[in-house]
């Protein structure tokens, strides 16, 4: 794991340990930009997830000036997280096992209805947050970023100028 992003997982490690739930102000900011259903959907959200999309959407929203449909993509790219059982174990060890896992032995693990399959569950968080947001009817646009947030750029199909933004932004908001 290259270090610049080891730096980032443990960031995010401490700031979910010590996770406050938003403040009134911020969850009001949020329901400004949500529909009453991708509203519902990030009300789900642990609060460091909350946090983190709040911080997030605010970096968006700085560099995007007026790009409501990239704001909203900063604040929902998480959501699946909503839909697997991810407590902080599940959370560290598909950080460690992401990277080395080969497809193969994900998809034997998935069959296992154990530890290991919430843990593959979990991995798949971008798919089943982008089925999630597609579900509601959500922009085109923040469905596809939920779905291809964590893969390599040369693999994202939106709008790169953007998904550049989003990524810097997830990636520097713990």
């Amino acid at each position: 794991m290259p270090g610049n992003q080891s730096h980032h997982l443990v960031r995010r490690f401490f700031s979910t340990v010590a996770a406050r739930a938003p403040e009134r102000e911020e969850v009001d900011w949020v329901r400004g930009h949500l529909s009453n259903l991708e509203f519902d959907l990030w009300s789900q959200m642990s609060p460091a997830d909350r946090r983190h999309s709040i911080m997030v959407a605010q970096r968006v929203g700085t560099e995007l000036l007026g790009d409501e449909t990239a704001l909203v993509a900063g604040l929902l790219h998480d959501v699946g997280k909503t839909a697997v059982r991810s407590g902080l174990v599940i959370r560290v060890a598909a950080s460690v096992v992401k990277p080395i896992a080969t497809q193969e032995r994900l998809s034997r693990w998935a069959s296992g209805g154990s530890f290991l399959s919430n843990l593959v569950s979990f991995i798949d968080y971008p798919r089943i947050g982008a089925d999630l947001l597609k579900s509601i009817g959500s922009d085109d646009f923040v469905v596809r970023w939920a779905e291809e947030h964590h893969l390599p750029k040369h693999e994202w199909t939106v709008d790169k100028a953007r998904a550049d933004v989003l990524a810097r932004a997830d990636h520097l908001a713990v």
